[in-house]
Parts: structure tokens; C-alpha cells; sequence
């Protein structure tokens, strides 16, 4: 029988969670833009600064800044085609071709072809 081993089974260490006062949060939101104008990708620059992205954003949030102009959910507005009305045309079988924009017209032709 195989022997077991006694290892203990370790969890990763989560870092310890830091308050950040109002001036340190505007002071890294900064930061964070400063770095984000250089080029750097949002999760990079979070990253840098060390904290969370997700974290920044809500600090943006309860901070008031706007929100820079994006694109707005939904469909884009579809552009403006016009129509004609239909023509209906109609060939009999003795060959008389009739054309008309509403049905009823065409009916009255053919009652009066009887």
C-alpha cells in the first residue's frame, strides 16, 4: 500500500486590503489617466498604480466625473430608404395584362371583363 503524504494543503496569500483616503484616490485616478494618455491599455495602467481596475472605475463613479462620450447601446439608426408604392399587375390567361396600385381596382377590371 502506498504510503500517504502528510502535506498540508496552502492557499495563496491574498494581499491585504489598503483604505485609500479621498486625496489618494484622486491622486492615483491621475495617475492612472496620465499613464492611460501614454498609450497604455486600462488593465495595464490599473496595474501599475496597483490597484484594480474595476476599483477605479468605481471610484470614478462615486467621484462624479463625467463619462467620456462612447457609443450608445442599441442598433444604429438605419437610414431612410424610399419607397414606392407597389404595382400589382396581373396577366389572364386569355392574355390581357392589367396593372394597378390597389387590388380593388384590379378586381373592378376583371368584374367588368365578364
Amino acid at each position: 500500500m502506498p504510503k500517504k503524504s502528510k502535506k498540508k494543503a496552502t492557499r495563496a496569500k491574498k494581499k491585504a486590503r489598503k483604505r485609500h483616503t479621498d486625496k489618494q484616490k484622486s491622486t492615483l485616478l491621475t495617475k492612472y489617466h496620465g499613464i492611460r494618455k501614454s498609450g497604455s491599455t486600462a488593465e495595464k495602467a490599473a496595474k501599475k498604480i496597483g490597484v484594480s481596475y474595476i476599483t477605479l472605475l468605481n471610484w470614478e463613479k462615486s467621484a462624479g466625473r463625467p463619462k467620456k462620450p462612447g457609443r450608445m447601446p442599441g442598433r444604429k439608426p438605419k437610414a431612410a430608404v424610399e419607397t414606392t408604392p407597389a404595382r400589382l399587375t396581373l396577366t389572364t390567361p386569355g392574355g390581357f395584362r392589367i396593372e394597378a396600385d390597389d387590388p380593388k381596382d384590379i378586381i373592378a377590371v376583371l368584374m367588368g371583363l365578364k
